[in-house]
């Protein structure tokens, strides 16, 4: 009940604060149009790199671990673990300054990555400093926490730009403050469930955790890394419009996976004590988590396909009339992110972070060249190949990796389960479509077929499970 009640949480307050962020992606798309977008998402894609180097992975490897210790450890681990991110935020600051030197942007585009900027490094802090509630499964004031921050932050741009007019630059000003009212909270959090708790600068500590922390770094770096990619080389390569088509579809995506990546956050630290302690257990808690993941992500896609190109113009003005196209193609990209943000999950909680970081740096490479080679020929859709491309290397990876941890039995079952619901949901509709049907018939009759061949799967693994 636990990790039900804890996805709710931080499902809801997450939408909460997403919901102000579409309103406020709403607001830009209908004043300043694709070119606003592509400023806001470029801009927000280089302030997230701060974020990466700020925290390198501490929150996934800080919550596995903090789970696994006695409460007499928690203090010195997580002040140990304070300190050695006290450094990485230094490096942070000074990558991300040298970033604006090198590549010297225009005045706007300095001030929306400095704001942008201090509120991402204030992310990676605070996503520290909450791991003890979430540790202890009291994941409520974290999603709060955040919700309240992202509130602050995206009213008083949306009121900015709507009601004085402002330029975006000067109306994402009021991430800083938000960001410190974040921080606040968060300490409050910390003193709260570790009193003892001090910050601890040491190099002998810093050290000891970076050998085991630098794969968890490493899958940080390139996960944002292969969510940014397509945004740069499109703003770089073709421009901003461009950009900001792109970036719209990857965060219908986002906002979408979100009850799935939730899913698996708050499952993680119960997976990752089973896997100590009970590894029959954990191989059926994974393989339902995995389940459950994977046949979300195919539901993920056909709402991309059939339901978002119909609410672009209504929702992000006339602007984004021709681009339902753009976010069709994208459906693809969404299911195979979705079946890696599941796979992946089960790799930290099995402990195979070395592999999971290996793959993603793999895919990450991958989809640099693939967008670089496909970008200036082909455009938007160059980057959702290459996106879309490189994902399937990184699950097809991480589905060799968890035959051990899961066993390839299970993992068979549920990829073919999988690829029967959608064959049978794509092919009926492309066989309405040859007839001459509607597309919301289509949808209908797509989606039926999906969810009864996914049932009929599930009860038939259930069955044979207990027999």
């Amino acid at each position: 009940m636990s990790t039900t009640r804890n996805t709710a949480w931080l499902t809801g307050c997450r939408l909460g604060g997403d919901l102000l962020n579409l309103l406020l992606f709403v607001v830009i798309s209908r004043q300043f149009g694709p070119v606003g977008v592509g400023a806001y998402s470029y801009s927000f894609a280089v302030a997230t790199f701060a974020f990466v180097i700020g925290c390198l992975g501490i929150e996934e490897y800080g919550l596995r671990q903090y789970a696994r210790l006695d409460f007499a450890e928690r203090p010195g681990f997580l002040g140990e673990l304070l300190g050695t991110q006290a450094l990485m935020v230094v490096a942070a600051v000074i990558g991300l300054a040298a970033y604006l030197a090198l590549t010297r942007p225009p005045p706007a585009t300095l001030i929306m990555v400095g704001a942008l900027g201090v509120y991402q490094i204030t992310a990676a802090i605070v996503a520290t400093l909450f791991i003890p509630a979430m540790a202890e499964q009291r994941m409520l004031w974290p999603a709060l926490a955040q919700l309240v921050a992202r509130a602050v932050a995206f009213a008083a741009a949306g009121y900015a730009i709507q009601f004085a007019h402002a330029p975006l630059a000067v109306a994402l000003l009021g991430f800083p403050p938000a960001a410190v009212i974040w921080l606040s909270l968060a300490i409050r959090s910390t003193r709260h469930y570790l009193p003892l708790m001090r910050l601890t600068v040491s190099w002998a500590g810093t050290r000891r955790i970076m050998v085991i922390l630098w794969s968890f770094a490493l899958l940080e770096i390139f996960a944002q890394l292969f969510s940014r990619v397509g945004v740069i080389v499109l703003a770089l390569a073709v421009g901003d419009a461009a950009a900001g088509l792109f970036a719209t579809g990857l965060r219908l995506i986002e906002v979408a996976l979100m009850p799935l990546s939730f899913l698996g956050v708050a499952a993680y630290p119960g997976l990752s004590r089973l896997f100590t302690t009970d590894v029959p257990v954990f191989r059926r808690s994974a393989a339902d988590l995995l389940w459950i993941m994977l046949f979300g992500g195919g539901a993920v896609a056909w709402g991309l396909y059939f339901v978002a190109p119909s609410m672009l113009v209504p929702v992000l003005g006339q602007r984004f009339a021709g681009a339902e196209p753009v976010i069709q193609t994208m459906a693809v990209f969404a299911l195979v992110q979705a079946v890696g943000v599941g796979l992946g999950r089960v790799l930290l909680s099995a402990d195979r972070q070395t592999a999971n970081a290996a793959f993603v740096a793999a895919g990450a490479i991958l989809s640099v060249i693939l967008n670089v080679l496909l970008v200036p020929r082909y455009g938007v859709n160059g980057a959702i190949y290459a996106g879309a491309a490189a994902y399937a290397a990184i699950d097809l990876l991480c589905v060799g990796a968890l035959r051990q941890p899961v066993t390839g039995a299970a993992l068979r079952r549920i990829l073919v389960s999988l690829g029967a619901s959608l064959a049978v949901g794509g092919g009926l509709a492309a066989l309405l479509a040859l007839r001459g049907f509607s597309a919301w018939l289509q949808a209908i009759a797509s989606i039926a077929g999906f969810i009864v061949i996914g049932a009929v799967a599930y009860r038939h693994r259930h069955g044979s499970l207990n027999r």
